[in-house]
């Protein structure tokens, strides 16, 4: 069992470590994603023609906004400068020259809705251009363009409540619809390195949660934190869009696990924290418990709580994790090892997770989706190590005070079936003895014997010199026994003078030889200075299938008997089982 768990602990680590090694590989390759080719285009913005609300005719909507209205230039990507309050805006662009082939225009949006026009003619439509209940969720497009469409006008129509929403276009890039889907992917690298090895850090935790070693509450919380960083990194990346287009669930689920991640990291430093410093924790842990709870009764009033109360999130989020830090720092200081650990993740899902917060709020990094968090997974999975590295030192502590444990018992079992006077072995052990050795006939067809000896006229020699004499008469005859029968033999002393040998795979006749045998050193040896010793001996042999441990110590009891009524000094073999009576 030892052998195979840590066996187990090998492979383990090994493949945890090849993870590891294709997540920084995935991480490193990422950043070789295709740059835009949208950016250094002249763009333009208006905001007059608020009254259209999409739904008009594309030669209408051409002609007047198009041709017409009061257009300023901004610089691409940053965002076009609006009044306050406004909720529609009109952007325009010539698409470059060039040829192309399959070409397509590719953007990400947040919660808002748009039209496409291309030289006056709607070429794509997303949502409704209009207010509705709930939000449009996040999502990337892939819009065809035709062949010719270099130099031709491009005209997009935006709509979105939340102003920071409103005309943010990120990652628009023009290219082959093959190259779009290839950037797609490369884009998501950090994701697709990083999510098997979340995976396996979910896998790993539960296979080491069933050790009795494990420290469960621990594994729960991390178990927790992993699976709701498992969702956020699937909602975070561009390819979920291919295995469901569900861009409102996405977003949902995404925003709430913003919220929920920084709460369970909290929880799970609550587990390894000094006492003294669980209570500052907690109160950690409440704060954002309650700003959840805001956020989601915005959701359900239709308020877009999640978007709404970033701003206070994305302040509390580093002062109440500067605090956690604080107190972790000082755990760590004192001797905590669990804390010394959990530093780095800390600074790492924090730092990480803040920056990112305010790049998407206030739309200051270059995509919706790009974020810093998927490689922080790094640093969850080097306190990981560490908690499966205590574990496993918990777990050979644990074996080897548990096979301490077992040589004790074993000693004290020892020593339970062992005589004090003659160290020869009592009644317990050839009990146990007697049923392996049973338990050996009807799996290998091997027989056993069973030899009893009596030492003769042994209460003579008690009466006539004293309990002393005859203990050294009882020594003196095991010991020289014992030093004639084989080590697979088993010498019990039954009771008094009177004495069995367990002969293994013995037949009756092989069995009287040895008794023969062992008779003739008796009576050859001086075992007592004061007496002439010998002794009577009766054997019996294991009958098969319808014979038992008693049948057989009474045949042996009665050949013994037999050889004593006979004078005494020699050998009887046992009688025929029929021939007992019970």
């Amino acid at each position: 069992m030892v052998y195979k768990r840590s066996k187990f602990n090998k492979v383990a680590q090994y493949l945890f470590f090849i993870s590891l090694f294709w997540c920084l590989l995935g991480n490193i390759y990422s950043g070789l994603a295709e740059a835009d080719k949208l950016t250094h285009n002249d763009w333009y913005y208006c905001v007059d023609a608020d009254n259209l609300t999409g739904e008009a005719e594309e030669k209408f909507v051409w002609e007047t906004v198009a041709n017409g209205g009061s257009w300023e230039k901004f610089d691409y990507p940053e965002l076009p400068k609006v009044p306050w309050g406004t909720s529609r805006l009109w952007l325009k662009t010539t698409l470059p020259l060039g040829n192309i082939p399959d070409a397509a225009l590719f953007l990400q949006t947040t919660n808002q809705s748009f039209a496409v026009w291309l030289d006056g003619h709607l070429i794509y439509k997303y949502g409704d251009l209009q207010q509705r209940l709930g939000s449009y969720g996040q999502c990337w497009h892939m819009i065809m363009l035709p062949p010719d469409y270099g130099g031709r006008q491009l005209l997009i129509h935006a709509y979105s409540m939340n102003m920071r929403n409103l005309g943010n276009f990120s990652s628009l890039r023009l290219n082959s619809n093959v190259n779009q889907m290839s950037s797609i992917v490369r884009k998501d690298l950090p994701y697709i390195a990083n999510i098997p090895l979340v995976i396996f850090m979910i896998l790993l935790m539960i296979l080491y949660f069933s050790s009795p070693a494990a420290p469960k509450r621990l594994y729960i919380s991390v178990i927790i934190f992993l699976l709701e960083y498992l969702v956020w990194m699937i909602c975070a990346s561009s390819s979920k869009q291919l295995l469901l287009n569900a861009p409102v669930m996405w977003w949902f689920l995404m925003r709430l696990m913003v919220y929920l991640l920084p709460m369970s990291a909290n929880i799970i430093v609550y587990q390894i924290i000094d006492k003294k410093y669980r209570r500052t924790v907690w109160g950690t842990v409440l704060a954002f418990a309650a700003i959840l709870v805001m956020a989601l009764l915005g959701e359900l009033a239709g308020w877009e709580g999640f978007d709404g109360l970033a701003s206070v999130y994305y302040i509390a989020l580093p002062i109440l994790e500067g605090i956690l830090l604080v107190v972790t720092v000082s755990s760590a200081i004192g001797g905590n090892g669990y804390c010394r650990a959990a530093m780095l993740p800390i600074l790492g899902i924090a730092g990480a997770g803040s920056l990112d917060g305010l790049l998407l709020h206030f739309h200051l990094g270059s995509g919706a989706n790009e974020y810093m968090l998927p490689y922080s997974t790094i640093t969850v999975a080097v306190f990981l190590l560490y908690i499966v590295k205590r574990q496993i030192q918990r777990e050979r502590y644990l074996m080897a005070r548990a096979a301490g444990l077992e040589d004790a018992m074993a000693e004290a079992i020892e020593k339970a079936e062992v005589d004090p006077l003659t160290q020869c072995y009592n009644r317990a052990k050839l009990d146990r003895c007697l049923k392996k050795a049973i338990q050996g006939y009807y799996k290998d067809k091997k027989t056993f014997s069973l030899i009893m000896l009596d030492i003769d006229f042994f209460k003579r020699i008690n009466d006539k010199y004293g309990h002393d004499a005859g203990d050294d008469v009882l020594t003196g005859f095991t010991a020289l026994i014992r030093s004639c029968i084989k080590k697979t033999d088993l010498f019990v002393r039954w009771g008094g003078e009177e004495f069995i040998l367990l002969c293994n795979d013995c037949t009756g006749k092989e069995a009287s030889a040895v008794a023969e045998r062992l008779r003739k050193v008796v009576e050859n040896t001086d075992i007592s200075a004061k007496e002439k010793i010998t002794c009577s001996i009766g054997v019996a042999e294991w009958e098969g299938l319808f014979d038992s441990s008693k049948r057989l110590l009474k045949r042996v009891d009665t050949a013994l008997y037999k050889a004593k009524e006979e004078g005494r000094n020699r050998v009887c073999c046992q009688l025929l089982a029929e021939e007992i009576i019970e």
